[in-house]
């Protein structure tokens, strides 16, 4: 099959995600979300997270060290923000999928990441832009209970 094709379903793929709920898509898109994040992101994340002897704010001080990614301390030991400066999502870069609703792989993404990392918190996770929506970067707040 050629790339063509592949673009031409995702399309398909697309109108979907908009026209599903809010609940489904991410019911849907948190399994994509595990998968990307599995082919390296967590492993990352986890190398940061020793380097750091656990230490949450510094890990959100020194993310920026993983490249394309860059966070922030709002609260410390409780908030944060992580922002990227482009979409660098697959769907989006090599098969022209452009709807903002595929932003909430990203977002279940960062909260899988930050459960597998960060064991003992139940993470909170809200999108504050992106680029596919229109936003200048893509930019989430983290909470930690």
């Amino acid at each position: 099959m050629d790339k063509k094709f592949f673009c031409q379903w995702f399309k398909g793929f697309e109108e979907g995600l908009d026209e599903m709920d809010s609940e489904s898509r991410s019911r849907l898109l948190k399994h994509c979300a595990k998968c990307c994040a599995d082919t390296g992101v967590l492993q990352s994340h986890l190398k940061l997270y020793q380097a750091v002897n656990g230490n949450r704010d510094e890990f959100y001080r020194r993310l920026c060290e993983l490249g394309n990614v860059r966070g922030e301390v709002a609260m410390p030991g409780k908030e944060y923000f992580i922002s990227f400066p482009d979409c660098a999502c697959d769907l989006h870069t090599a098969l022209g999928i452009n709807t903002p609703n595929l932003c909430e792989c990203s977002r279940q993404s960062i909260i899988y990441v930050a459960e597998r990392v960060w064991k003992e918190s139940e993470v909170q996770v809200e999108q504050i832009e992106t680029v596919l929506s229109g936003g200048a970067e893509c930019r989430f707040k983290i909470k930690f209970s």
